[in-house]
C-alpha cells in the first residue's frame, strides 16, 4: 500500500480513454435517509437508505487534447441536449507502490463508477490562468475495481491554451462586451439530473436532465467608462423590444497551439443579458470590473 497519493500517481479515464492533462479527479458518495419512530418511545425505529449515488467531478486544462466532454459523448461536435441520456463508465487510478513517479499499469487500485451521467459542464478562460474545464457526473454504482486499468497519459511536450489563443476575429461576442477589454469568460450548465423509481427495485431505472436547463454565459471586462446598458421600459410593445437588450448567438473559439493538435469552438445561442453587475475600483487601490450575464436554455454546442 502506498503512503500517499498526489499528481504523479493518478489517472482518470472516462469511456475508456485517459484524459490527457487532467488537472484534478474526486469522488463523493451520498447516501439519503429517511427515518421512522414509534408511539411509546425517544429512539428511533428504523433509519433507512432511501437512495445513494457517487459524483465524479474531473478537471482539465484545454491543451489541443480531446476535451472530457468529447471522450464522454464520443461526439466531435455535438449539443448537450443530445446527449442527456448517454452513460458511460469512468474510472479513477492510483499507484499501490511509492517507488512509481508516474501512474503505473500493473500496480493499481481502482474506483469505478458505471452507468455514469454527465451531471455538469464548466469551461473558463480567464486572462491570468490556463483555460480549463471541468465536468461532473452522477452514478448509481461505485466500487473498486482490480481488473479495470486506468494507462498513463501519452508523454507529449503540449502547449497549453492561454489567454492568446482565443481568436476575436472567429468568436462573436455580445454587443454589450463588443470592444471592451474581456479578461474572464465562462460558459456552465447544470443537467438537474433527478432519480425515477419503480416498484420492485430499489435503484433508479433512469435519471433524467431536468429539462429546460439553463446555460450561462459569464463576461468580464476592465472598465474604461461607466456602464452604458440602458434599462428603459418605454417604447416595448408587441411587435418590438424597444431598448431591451436582444436575443444573441455567442461563440469562442480557441485557436490550436501547435499544428499536431486541434482548436476549440463553444458556442450558445439565443442569449439574453439577465444582470449587469459592476464591482472594485473602491480605496484598497483594485481595478473596477464589470460582468454580464447571458442566459439561454439547451442551446449550448461544444467542439474539441
Amino acid at each position: 500500500m502506498a503512503n500517499r497519493v498526489y499528481y504523479a500517481s493518478q489517472g482518470v479515464q472516462v469511456n475508456g480513454s485517459t484524459v490527457q492533462g487532467a488537472q484534478s479527479a474526486g469522488v463523493t458518495a451520498n447516501f439519503t435517509l429517511e427515518q421512522a419512530f414509534q408511539l411509546g418511545k425517544i429512539n428511533i425505529y428504523d433509519n433507512m437508505v432511501t437512495d445513494a449515488e457517487a459524483g465524479i467531478s474531473v478537471s482539465k486544462v484545454l491543451d489541443g487534447e480531446d476535451t472530457i466532454y468529447k471522450l464522454f459523448t464520443g461526439s466531435a461536435h455535438s449539443c448537450i441536449a443530445d446527449v442527456a441520456s448517454t452513460a458511460r463508465t469512468i474510472r479513477i487510478a492510483s499507484n499501490t507502490s511509492d517507488a512509481a513517479t508516474a501512474l503505473a499499469t500493473g500496480a493499481q487500485n481502482c474506483i469505478e463508477c458505471t452507468g455514469a451521467f454527465l451531471s455538469s459542464l464548466s469551461y473558463n478562460f480567464p486572462v491570468d490562468g490556463f483555460a480549463t474545464e471541468e465536468v461532473s457526473f452522477v452514478s448509481d454504482n461505485k466500487s473498486s475495481s482490480s481488473t479495470g486499468v486506468v494507462a498513463p497519459p501519452a508523454a507529449n511536450t503540449n502547449r497549453v491554451s492561454y489567454r492568446h489563443a482565443v481568436n476575436l476575429n472567429a468568436s462573436n461576442f455580445p454587443s454589450e462586451v463588443s470592444g471592451q477589454n474581456v479578461t474572464n469568460v465562462s460558459f456552465s450548465t447544470d443537467y438537474g439530473r433527478e432519480a425515477m423509481y419503480k416498484l420492485g427495485s430499489f435503484n433508479p431505472y433512469f435519471r433524467f436532465a431536468n429539462f429546460p436547463f439553463e446555460v450561462t454565459v459569464d463576461f468580464t471586462v476592465a472598465n474604461t467608462g461607466i456602464d452604458k446598458t440602458n434599462v428603459i421600459l418605454t417604447g416595448v410593445t408587441a411587435e418590438s423590444d424597444g431598448q431591451l437588450p436582444l436575443k444573441q448567438d455567442i461563440k469562442l473559439v480557441l485557436d490550436k497551439t501547435d499544428s499536431s493538435h486541434h482548436g476549440y469552438e463553444f458556442s450558445a445561442t439565443g442569449c439574453r443579458l439577465t444582470s449587469v453587475s459592476q464591482d472594485g475600483g473602491d480605496t484598497g487601490g483594485g481595478n473596477a470590473s464589470t460582468t454580464y450575464s447571458y442566459t439561454t436554455y439547451n442551446e449550448f454546442c461544444i467542439s474539441g
